[in-house]
């Protein structure tokens, strides 16, 4: 398997870990918002503000997998702008929260580069 074709599976489960790692360790903030009957219930309170773009962070990440298989599948490789732009919030997530997934992200981004610059590989990723 070449890493043209891990890189949207790569970052499908990074947003499904997000969103598991988001829920298990905000679950009281979550159930504060659902206490609060969802509707206007993050606004004022910086700590559902925080969960609430953790959390919605998780499938803009699976979104953004399931873009790069489409893009795999239909040309046989990924757009070296899409890894440009994951390193490129790798980086800065790296710097300025070091201990966290970003460098997940950055990871996923010199890999998708390096996969762009290798071309494309066989239809069926």
């Amino acid at each position: 398997m070449t890493p043209t074709r891990w890189i949207p599976s790569l970052l499908t489960a990074t947003g499904v870990l997000h969103l598991l790692y988001g829920a298990a360790t905000l679950a009281p903030v979550i159930g504060d918002i659902l206490g609060a009957g969802l509707v206007n219930a993050v606004g004022g309170h910086l700590d559902r503000q925080a969960a609430f773009w953790f959390l919605v962070a998780a499938p803009n990440l699976s979104a953004l997998g399931e873009l790069a298989r489409w893009a795999v599948r239909r040309t046989g490789t990924l757009p070296a702008r899409l890894g440009g732009w994951l390193l490129g919030i790798g980086v800065v997530g790296v710097v300025l929260l070091p201990v966290s997934g970003f460098w997940l992200v950055l990871i996923i981004g010199v890999l998708a580069l390096v996969a762009a610059r290798r071309g494309p590989v066989s239809a069926g990723a």
